[in-house]
């Protein structure tokens, strides 16, 4: 009987995906909630409308307790600072920047971090299906040509759904590990009461 070699093709890439999945995770931090409301801000500048980083550059090291930015054009630092404070954020001028003081996020704002990961898991997770059913859909054609005995696909389909319920289980133990992270103890167990 020939071996079933079809699902090495969903092997590497369920392992891949998982990769992907983890390296994306670790570049969401609670940084990113005000990073987010910080780049939405717009001026109107002659008629037109632009963007803060039209007008700065923002930088953040995720292990300080501020954002910098670096505003281009003494002109505009000023209008800048005022839409900063309209956020509510405490900001203190030294030189060309402008540190902008993190704040502690509340439990809704956490919430909105862990949709965006719930969103980049739920992406993942059709990558994972997908990677499932190459190979299957291969072996199928495979057999349909006769090419294949029964058995070889039905191993295929077998060995691939084991390794897609691996990957699967995989991704939901990463995903829980980062949401931890990001809520915090606390958090994290109101997290998992409004969950059940």
């Amino acid at each position: 009987m020939p071996l079933e070699n079809y699902s090495i093709q969903a092997k590497n890439l369920l392992e891949s995906i998982v990769q992907d999945y983890e390296s994306i995770l670790k570049n969401i931090h609670q940084d990113i909630f005000y990073l987010n409301e910080i780049k939405k801000i717009r001026f109107t500048i002659n008629s037109r409308i632009r963007k803060i980083t039209d007008l700065a550059e923002i930088k953040n090291n995720f292990k300080d307790d501020f954002f910098t930015i670096i505003v281009f054009n003494e002109d505009y630092f000023d209008l800048v600072n005022k839409e900063l404070q309209n956020l509510e954020l405490n900001t203190k001028r030294d030189g060309q920047f402008i540190k902008v003081f993190k704040k502690e996020l509340s439990y809704n704002q956490l919430m909105s971090i862990v949709d965006e990961i719930e969103k980049v898991k739920n992406k993942t997770l059709t990558k994972c299906s997908k990677a499932k059913s190459e190979p299957i859909v291969r072996a199928r054609t495979a057999l349909e040509n006769q090419f294949i005995e029964p058995a070889v696909s039905r191993e295929t389909f077998n060995k691939c759904e084991v390794l897609q319920k691996k990957a699967s289980n995989l991704i939901d133990l990463i995903t829980q590990k980062r949401i931890k992270e990001i809520l915090g103890d606390a958090h994290f167990e109101k997290y998992i009461k409004e969950k059940i």
